[in-house]
């Protein structure tokens, strides 16, 4: 696919889990199925060299490209099982090779222990990252100056993307895909994969849930309050005291927590109530921005854009089926 709009590069190496290459790669693959040809993915299987990769589950394979010059947008590296030094002198070519990338723009996406990649490399020196849990406390041991979030389930900093747990590959793939095509598309791909209807509509975890990975009792209780509330008319300063802060100390340890400040933590728990709303109703948008705590329209999709990528209508057009749309009562 030479005139593909975005090149993609999932990494293997020895020990590396399948499920996390293939996984992601069939998404993308069906993300293209769904897009005109000029929003298309390429995506390579890649490794370090012409030698066949030893997979953890016991076969191997050849990858499609092998390192060096070619620029991808986006590379994302696969969890592994096995003895991180045995594996790091086995591929010393790929931390110098992924910080170049990184510098020309790349974003890199590790999943769970595959972030090892990207800490190795150097680029995440002073950011934040998480991993599986079974590698924290090497990766905390080994790479002191980055700030590993152990029960966050996803982090993102400055284009470089983590996660852990059993679902992390479906889930930050779909999140990558968002970061590219917006969230409808990538609506409509969970709706097709995925039976839980939670996440059907929950799938951005690093904006909703991976924000309540965290151990500061005063914020998860002010996000409690916020989880209630966010339909009405909110005052920092009020919910400062009622968990016993100023308004400045509530404002710091919330941005410490999650990494996000309280206004648009607000608005991304408006922003996923309309779009459940946009999904499974037939409700004009202006009830729908007017429900999650909104007074205006403008300000409604303005907002709604700004997170989503898209605006509430274009939304609703993408996900929902014609015959379905065609009876709401969009204004």
């Amino acid at each position: 696919m030479p005139d593909a709009k975005w090149r993609v590069a999932l990494l293997v190496f020895n020990g590396a889990w399948a499920s996390t290459v293939y996984g992601s790669l069939e998404l993308f693959h069906s993300a293209n199925l769904r897009q005109p040809k000029d929003q298309q993915f390429h995506c390579d299987l890649l490794s370090e060299d012409t030698q066949p990769v030893q997979l953890y589950g016991g076969h191997s394979i050849h990858g499609d490209a092998v390192i060096g010059e070619q620029s991808y947008d986006l590379i994302i590296l696969a969890h592994y099982w096995g003895d991180f030094e045995k594996v790091k002198q086995q591929h010393p070519e790929i931390p110098p090779w992924l910080a170049k990338q990184y510098a020309q723009g790349a974003r890199i996406a590790g999943i769970n222990s595959g972030i090892f990649w990207a800490a190795e490399a150097g680029i995440l020196n002073g950011g934040r990252a998480t991993t599986y849990w079974r590698h924290l406390r090497e990766f905390q041991q080994r790479y002191p100056d980055i700030q590993w979030q152990a029960n966050q389930a996803s982090v993102e900093h400055q284009g470089i993307y983590s996660s852990n747990g059993q679902n992390a590959s479906m889930d930050l793939s779909l999140h990558l895909l968002e970061k590219f095509c917006g969230s409808s598309l990538v609506a409509g791909l969970a709706r097709d994969i995925s039976s839980d209807s939670r996440r059907i509509y929950d799938l951005n975890l690093i904006n909703i849930a991976g924000f309540r990975q965290h151990r500061d009792l005063g914020i998860h209780r002010a996000q409690d309050w916020l989880d209630e509330h966010y339909t009405e008319s909110i005052e920092l300063q009020s919910i400062a005291k009622k968990i016993g802060m100023s308004k400045r100390t509530f404002i710091r340890r919330f941005q410490k927590a999650t990494g996000e400040l309280p206004s648009r933590y607000l608005q991304r728990l408006r922003v996923e109530a309309a779009k459940h709303c946009l999904a499974n109703t037939q409700d004009s948008i202006k009830t729908i921005g007017m429900g999650v705590g909104y007074r205006d329209i403008s300000s409604f999709s303005k907002v709604f854009k700004s997170l989503a990528d898209v605006t509430p209508r274009e939304f609703r057009t993408r996900l929902r089926p014609a015959s379905i749309r065609n009876t709401s009562k969009d204004d």
